[in-house]
């Protein structure tokens, strides 16, 4: 009689697990209000932000913007430069995994690598990225609702809850 274990493999079954959670969680959260979220990235900015503490930067509307919102005070980047790091963000996973670590690679995904915007847009969130795309691969077609110099979240449906990224050099 064969068992569980001669019919899936373990990553089978830690993957199905998964996707039985996520499932439940992506539900339960439809029936909750969702928060907007809006990424602010900058290159080399180091922590010259009022809300970081600087006393000679006069930064209040991003300061207000972090009192209100998240900041990530300890945040250390996955890979030494920008588009790897990107790569490391957009999918949770390392860069030396992905094969994205070198720069201009333009690799194809991994099977199974789901950038996360791909599970916000399945959640009901307009996904816009204003505009850097480097990532190191090519961008599956679900991951962005839009991603392009003029994109915004003012595009999206009324009342949809939005996800944002947009990056400042």
């Amino acid at each position: 009689m064969p068992t569980l274990t001669s019919l899936l493999s373990r990553r089978d079954f830690v993957r199905g697990a998964a996707a039985v959670a996520a499932a439940g969680s992506i539900t339960s959260a439809a029936a909750k209000p969702r928060p907007n979220i809006l990424w602010i990235t900058c290159e080399d900015i180091e922590p010259l932000l009022g809300c970081y503490g600087d006393r000679y930067a006069i930064t209040p509307n991003l300061d207000a913007l972090a009192r209100e919102g998240v900041r990530y005070p300890q945040a250390f980047s996955p890979a030494p430069v920008c588009a790897p790091s990107r790569s490391c963000l957009i999918t949770g996973v390392y860069a030396t995994s992905l094969g994205s670590m070198h720069l201009r690679g333009y690799v194809p995904l991994p099977r199974g690598i789901t950038c996360f915007t791909e599970y916000l847009r399945q959640a009901g969130y307009y996904c816009s990225n204003n505009e850097k795309q480097d990532y190191n691969f090519v961008a599956p077609p679900g991951a962005w609702d839009e991603s392009s110099y003029t994109a915004h979240w003012r595009k999206r449906a009324p009342g949809q809850p939005f996800f944002s990224v947009f990056n400042l050099l």
